[in-house]
């Protein structure tokens, strides 16, 4: 009797929810809902399509995943806080520099001094010389 081969099937390779081809390294494409095997292809080998049931999946994300212009100006402002106070009561905290003393920090409101339709009036004060300056939005 001749000694009998053991052909061990190599499965595809995953990367999380992703599977590729074995042979080749192509990306596989999600089997239909009637199909038993999944062709390559690049190669045209076939791999079973369950291959892609229950595959956990994990995904992670954090608040700097997703970078917007919002949250970079939200940055930027703050309420100044004493003693674990909070800051009730206080004008909130621009890390813009004074034109009279150059502190960076300046406190500011914010009020529609003109019609609806036009832009507010922005009132900053320096916290170290008290300098007063307005802008109009």
């Amino acid at each position: 009797m001749a000694p009998s081969k053991s052909t061990t099937r190599v499965s595809a390779h995953r990367i999380g929810s992703l599977l590729f081809c074995p042979a080749c390294g192509t990306l596989l494409d999600l089997p239909k809902d009637d199909q038993d095997e999944i062709a390559c292809h690049q190669c045209g080998r076939k791999e079973p399509a369950s291959s892609y049931e229950n595959l956990p999946t994990k995904t992670y994300s954090s608040p700097n995943a997703f970078p917007s212009e919002l949250r970079s100006k939200r940055a930027l402002v703050q309420n100044k806080v004493n003693d674990g106070e909070a800051a009730k009561d206080r004008d909130p905290v621009a890390q813009e520099k004074c034109q009279k003393c150059g502190h960076i920090g300046l406190s500011y409101k914010e009020m529609q001094l003109r019609s609806a339709d036009e832009g507010s009036t922005i009132f900053y004060k320096c916290l170290n010389c008290g300098d007063q300056t307005s802008t109009n939005n």
